[in-house]
């Protein structure tokens, strides 16, 4: 009966407690039996058997009190047994241990939330001002100060920046709400900051290992603040699901400069950035882009001397257009060809 109560009171709390919201949150990758150890605002994984829990991720909004009293887990996410260890008192320097037991073969994701009275609030660093925000609408969270073009990559729970010209990124700051799935996801760019320009430019797939990635572009001289924020939801349908993509268009022409190619249905229209009008241009149509917000884009340059790459997916925000560049590195004129699936 005791173990029953232990598996079913996370499953109850859910109702009781969804007004409120955790003061601490965790989440992993556990294959074994591992126990959470929480003091103050310190969390500490202690592997009892198995591998090595993967992914960890964790987050105070309020610390735990130096007191007794009963502190209430819930499972968001977990296929086996969680249970409070000890709840915190005087004899344990009032620290919490919480067990997590996975019998089934493989690891899976585990995501808790835990509730106490009490505790000093915590400040987010990414709100200077203290103000109470909505934890839900943003996953992850990346800023730093650009000079010239950074490309960030994020996956999992981390967020790694590359420059591709100018300066390494500085005061770089990661927050991550929840970790990005390793399965097919569509990602979201939101609340985009900065004065130059910052662009979603690839979206997770088994080929890039499931990251999100983001080119910041800083068109003045010096480095100045960027920061934006990704948020996903579970790919429906079978183009992300699966994987499977079929060629949608092959597009051609001759480029001399920066062009812009925008998809809509069965049409595509040209955008000249900078550089000669194009010419030679052939658009050949396998099918429609779809109206949809979970097509899984891809492109293929299959001749050309420059880069290539999406600025724009298809989503209700921009009419379910999809927006590619051309970027031509050399002198004068090239042809190019690009297939484009989805």
């Amino acid at each position: 009966m005791k173990f029953l109560s232990a598996v079913l009171a996370p499953l109850l709390l859910g109702g009781l407690l969804a007004g409120q919201e955790p003061n601490l949150v965790w989440e992993g990758q556990v294959d074994g039996v591992v126990t959470l150890l929480v003091r103050g605002d310190r969390l500490k994984v202690r592997e009892e058997s198995g591998v090595p829990v993967q992914y960890p991720y964790h987050r105070f909004f309020r610390q735990l009190p130096d007191r007794r009293q009963n502190v209430d887990v819930r499972v968001v996410e977990g296929r086996g047994r969680v249970w409070v260890v000890e709840q915190p008192n005087i004899e344990n320097n009032y620290t919490l241990a919480v067990g997590i037991d996975d019998r089934q073969p493989g690891a899976t994701l585990y995501a808790l939330e835990f509730y106490w009275g009490g505790g000093e609030e915590l400040r987010d660093p990414f709100d200077p001002k203290g103000k109470k925000k909505d934890h839900d609408d943003e996953q992850v969270s990346w800023s730093g100060r650009v000079d010239r073009e950074v490309v960030v990559r994020c996956a999992g729970t981390t967020c790694q920046s590359e420059a591709r010209s100018g300066q390494p990124v500085s005061r770089e700051r990661i927050r991550v709400r929840r970790a990005m799935p390793s399965s097919p996801f569509l990602a979201t760019l939101e609340n985009a900051k900065g004065r130059g320009e910052i662009r979603l430019i690839e979206q997770p797939s088994h080929q890039n290992g499931y990251a999100a990635v983001v080119l910041v572009s800083d068109p003045e001289s010096g480095a100045s603040n960027y920061s934006f924020s990704l948020s996903w939801r579970r790919a429906s349908g079978f183009s992300l699901r699966s994987g499977i993509t079929a060629r949608g268009l092959t597009w051609s022409g001759q480029v001399d400069g920066q062009v812009r190619v925008i998809v809509q249905g069965r049409e595509a229209k040209l955008d000249v950035v900078t550089g000669d009008p194009v010419s030679m241009q052939n658009v050949i149509f396998e099918r429609e882009l779809p109206a949809a917000e979970t097509l899984n884009v891809s492109l293929r340059k299959r001749r050309g001397r420059g880069s290539v790459e999406i600025l724009e997916y298809p989503s209700s925000r921009n009419g379910y257009r999809l927006i590619f560049e051309i970027r031509d590195s050399g002198s004068g004129a090239d042809h190019y060809e690009i297939e484009v699936s989805w």
